[in-house]
């Protein structure tokens, strides 16, 4: 009887969620248009063309790379844990708006009305862009025991919760384990060189394509490289090599 049950729901057809006629972002449920709200409409005016939309986020990507590289050095730690997430949804949610997104879709995202997971963002970014090497919502060991997430860190700093004051209240006691300053400013100062490159890009005309081409270039990690180069040297050296007959 069981099995009968579980083979006849498993046939059922999940019902079909009806488009809704103001917004086609999937599972939004808005009773309007987002653009009839004029304060969205001149954001999305704002962020209609790529070269200026990599131009703000560049500048605040900026900002937010000396702001809280600055806590880190000074010791608030809190104030440098709280805001991990801010950097990264900046840099994701570019690279979703600028390459994922339909352009029906883009008010949807600016405006913030749910569904507008980072998680789910960051997600379609990873397969498109870094051939799911992201690592964002992998699960890892702890330092010393069970297993965590960064999403959950991130989350943690942002929503200001408790494990997050314990976190920085272990790091407190023992600054061995406080991040290296220099490593995290590396970190956000790639996500501006990436940024930097886009804007210049579109810019200087190019279609999205191409730039798409260049900022998944961009995120292959040095093992591709090098091997990229180790293959060009192979390949120099067997067309030098003197035919032997």
């Amino acid at each position: 009887m069981v099995k009968r049950l579980r083979t006849y729901t498993s046939k059922m057809k999940k019902p079909k969620l009806r488009p809704n006629p103001n917004c086609p972002y999937p599972g939004c449920k808005s009773k309007k248009p987002h653009t009839t709200d004029p304060l969205l409409q001149a954001l999305v005016d704002r962020y209609a063309a790529p070269d200026r939309m990599t131009s703000w986020m560049l500048a605040g990507m900026a900002e937010l790379r000396d702001s809280i590289t600055r806590d880190l050095t000074e010791g608030r730690l809190f104030a440098w844990y709280s805001r991990l997430r801010q950097p990264e949804e900046l840099y994701f949610r570019a690279l979703f708006i600028l390459f994922i997104a339909k352009d029906g879709e883009v008010p949807h995202i600016l405006s913030g009305a749910m569904p507008n997971s980072f998680s789910d963002i960051y997600s379609q970014v990873n397969d498109l862009i870094m051939d799911g090497r992201g690592e964002i919502l992998s699960v890892k060991p702890g330092q010393g025991f069970g297993e965590f997430r960064m999403i959950d860190t991130l989350n943690n700093g942002a929503h200001v919760a408790f494990p997050a004051l314990q976190m920085c209240a272990m790091m407190a006691l023992h600054p061995e384990n406080v991040p290296d300053r220099q490593k995290y400013f590396n970190h956000l100062e790639t996500y501006c060189t990436r940024l930097n490159y886009m804007r210049q890009m579109f810019e200087g005309g190019k279609s999205k394509n191409d730039v798409l081409g260049g900022v998944i270039a961009m995120h292959k990690p040095d093992a591709y490289w090098e091997e990229k180069s180790k293959e060009a040297r192979d390949a120099a050296e067997k067309s030098n090599a003197p035919d032997i007959k």
